[in-house]
């Protein structure tokens, strides 16, 4: 696990490394920005940039070079474990993250899963990320470049989150908690409205009247005199409802739970999917009928994977369903998306662990304190079985699989196979184009394969929109999305977002690549976009080429074009009209000089 929440540490096993024993300032610091790329690379001449701006040491490149051989040493003794974990590239370095545990990865992934969660579930992902926070990220770095906007972007969050748990602890009546978290956002917030709009209702939920009206007394204060504003006419209306003492329960959020929506907003949710979702359906039925089965629904993101599993665990009764993720987080560890769904599936149930003592492998707190021993991996596995017997019928839902570590994997083919008197059901949802040959997710067996593509032009017709298809690639996220944007092809401030952060995640050099390619017309050839950002065609290629595995682009012939035009589109519109006027410039002067390729329609791609 390495945290950069408070200051950097990185733990391995019972090996603990903080800011000063990993050779020194700078050896930390080049950690630092290689961890601030999140698995990409950054290139050497950047690194120097950040490390010394513009009074670089004689020989910087050496200098660095002598700075990642101290990282390396330091991270730790082994060598090639090392080299694996900061790697070399082609004039640049990157920090292989898939290989470790990051605790911002793992904050992010939690506050992304509580806004698709019921209240309850919401609530305790949320305190989850909370408790992962241990001071600023970067906390040993206040004043550099590369941590400031990082550092900024996660106060945010952070503040996001404990507003969000207040509002889920009112919603389940745990005053004093909601009280916490909106102190806590407060303090990150002087100015916050919200965070002391929830103090004082947590507060007078706690029948205290008094100082909730002293708070908001303080709060409009502070407001008048630093900022000479007023509340807002929602905060006024809570210190009236305060002072004439109305039902406090009639100010409190509801709480979120699963339930079924109206016909016509389900279909919309479920558009192009509904006959993916009856096969589901009815495979789980066979399942739970007699036997056990492997179902795995397999495509690449936004394809519907995820939404498939919300409308099958919404739709399943009389049975027992548990549903957890997979982490690229917790991947070296055994067992735990299997345990998760396990517990979610056997909620309120008390398990009596001295029948099934082997069952602590899976679930650890079964474990006995005067029995604390490994079991043989098979002894495991028949206990797990013996527990679905005996709670069955049994539906467990796995999201991404590929995640998975590979006690997992091997688990749910020996309950495929062992299949005889289970009685369950195994949904999986996996992008399995994203996993290598080698990868354990290859070697599994499903009994039903639900294989998503695209919808086609055909699917989309109906819909009536002009240049859909062409603009989503028949990508059900992009195409729900748009529709719910008043049912027209205009980009959704939350569709634009979501692109720009895919997009930025390609790291600084993907992300300008982009960028650049979003102007030219498509598809394009690699030559005139090397010309356009000054760089080698064959190792813009190479990136191109690894854009394509990203499935961002794709591959045309000789030529590459944008896999979804919607993320050439936001690309195109999130540049600024200067920056237009000087790339519309440089591709004019390119095609004045020599004209070898094609630089055609430059204009119209601009603009449209």
């Amino acid at each position: 696990m390495i945290r950069l929440f408070g200051p950097l540490s990185v733990e391995d096993g019972e090996r603990k490394l903080g800011p000063r024993d990993l050779g020194g300032t700078r050896p930390k610091q080049v950690l630092e920005i290689l961890l601030t790329a999140r698995g990409h690379r950054v290139p050497t001449d950047r690194l120097i940039e950040l490390l010394w701006g513009r009074e670089p040491p004689g020989d910087p490149t050496g200098s660095l070079q002598t700075f990642v051989s101290v990282l390396r040493r330091h991270l730790t003794p082994e060598r090639e474990r090392a080299r694996e974990l900061v790697v070399t590239e082609p004039e640049a370095y990157r920090f292989a993250t898939e290989l470790v545990a990051l605790d911002l990865d793992r904050f992010d992934q939690l506050l992304e899963g509580s806004a698709r969660e019921p209240t309850r579930l919401a609530r305790a992902s949320l305190e989850q990320a909370l408790g992962l926070v241990r001071g600023e990220v970067f906390e040993d770095e206040p004043y550099a470049a590369w941590a400031l906007d990082l550092r900024g972007s996660y106060q945010g969050r952070i503040l996001g989150a404990h507003l969000e748990a207040a509002e889920a602890a009112l919603a389940e009546l745990d005053f004093a908690a909601a009280l916490a978290h909106a102190e806590a956002a407060a303090a990150l917030d002087r100015f916050s409205e919200r965070a002391h709009r929830t103090e004082m209702l947590a507060l007078y939920a706690l029948d205290r009247p008094h100082e909730a009206l002293g708070r908001y007394r303080s709060f409009r204060m502070r407001l008048d005199e630093e900022l000479g504003l007023e509340p807002t006419a929602e905060t006024r209306a809570l210190e009236a409802a305060v002072i004439r003492q109305e039902d406090v329960h009639s100010l409190l959020p509801r709480p979120i739970r699963r339930a079924q929506a109206d016909p016509g907003e389900r279909a919309f949710r479920l558009f192009g999917r509904i006959a993916e979702l009856e096969a589901l359906k009815q495979a789980v039925r066979n399942a739970i009928g007699g036997g056990v089965a492997l179902i795995q629904i397999e495509g690449e993101t936004g394809l519907g994977k995820t939404r498939l599993i919300d409308e099958l665990s919404a739709e399943l009764e009389d049975v027992r369903v548990g549903r957890a993720s997979c982490s690229e987080l917790e991947r070296h560890l055994p067992y735990v998306p299997l345990a998760a769904a396990l517990r979610d599936a056997l909620t309120g149930v008390d398990l009596d662990a001295a029948p099934l003592p082997a069952l602590s492998q899976i679930l650890p707190e079964l474990a006995l304190v005067e029995a604390k021993h490994e079991f043989d991996e098979l002894d495991v596995l028949e206990a797990l079985v013996a527990l679905i017997v005996k709670h069955a019928p049994l539906v467990l839902l796995l999201d991404d699989l590929q995640w998975a570590d590979p006690r997992t994997l091997a688990a749910l083919e020996y309950l495929r196979r062992r299949g005889g008197d289970v009685s369950a059901a195994l949904v999986t949802a996996a992008r399995a184009t994203d996993v290598s040959p080698e990868h354990p997710l290859r070697r599994l067996k499903p009994d039903a394969l639900v294989a998503l593509e695209p919808l086609s032009p055909d699917e989309l017709a109906p819909l009536g929109i002009p240049g859909l298809y062409e603009s989503t690639g028949g990508n059900p996220r992009f195409v729900t999305e748009t529709l719910a944007n008043g049912r027209s092809a205009a980009l959704s401030p939350t569709l634009t977002e979501a692109l720009l952060a895919q997009c930025r995640g390609e790291g600084t050099w993907g992300y300008r690549v982009l960028v650049a390619a979003s102007v030219l017309g498509q598809p394009f050839e690699p030559e005139p976009l090397a010309d356009l950002l000054g760089t080698d065609a064959a190792e813009l290629t190479e990136e191109l080429e690894r854009l394509c595995e990203r499935r961002i682009l794709r591959i045309e012939g000789l030529r590459f074009r944008f896999r979804y035009d919607l993320v050439r589109q936001v690309l195109l519109a999130s540049i600024s009209p200067a920056r237009q006027r000087l790339l519309h410039q440089r591709l004019a002067a390119l095609a004045a000089e020599s004209s070898p390729f094609s630089i055609t329609q430059t204009t119209s791609s601009m603009t449209g």
